[in-house]
């Protein structure tokens, strides 16, 4: 599952973009509908807006199910009993996403730190795409 934060770095590292594309032509990226909604965001207008879908319509959508969206709140309840808002220091996307792709069985790649307190608590993979703090 390749997060929002590879995707924007993506357009500003060229050797990131030619991973992506690289590893998109051997079919291994996948995203999911919180991923592309996070990428419309930076629409500025309706033309852009449908480019965005229409570039990012090409990928292997994991879904967002009622499960995904159980587990994503089984783990922010997990931060929550930790005590001192830990269930506020994760965005609820990124627990959307990292729980489509726990239940997908595939890792995470990101640039975001919100990746590696999600696996404190699931154990799941998580990949930084570039050593942290390095773009």
């Amino acid at each position: 599952m390749v997060d929002t934060s590879v995707w924007v770095w993506a357009q500003r590292v060229p050797s990131l973009r030619e991973e992506i594309v690289d590893a998109s032509a051997a079919n291994a990226v996948a995203i999911c509908h919180p991923v592309l909604f996070e990428l419309l965001y930076s629409a500025r207008n309706p033309a852009e807006y449908a480019d965005i879908r229409r570039e990012y319509g090409r990928y292997h959508y994991v879904p967002v199910d009622t499960a995904v969206w159980e587990r994503a709140l089984d783990v922010n309840e997990e931060m929550a009993r930790q005590g001192g808002m830990h269930h506020r220091q994760v965005r609820q996307t990124d627990l959307l996403i990292a729980a489509a792709a726990e239940l997908a069985g595939i890792p995470v790649l990101h640039y975001d730190a919100d990746y590696d307190r999600i696996s404190e608590i699931t154990g799941q993979p998580t990949q930084w795409v570039r050593p942290r703090g390095s773009l």
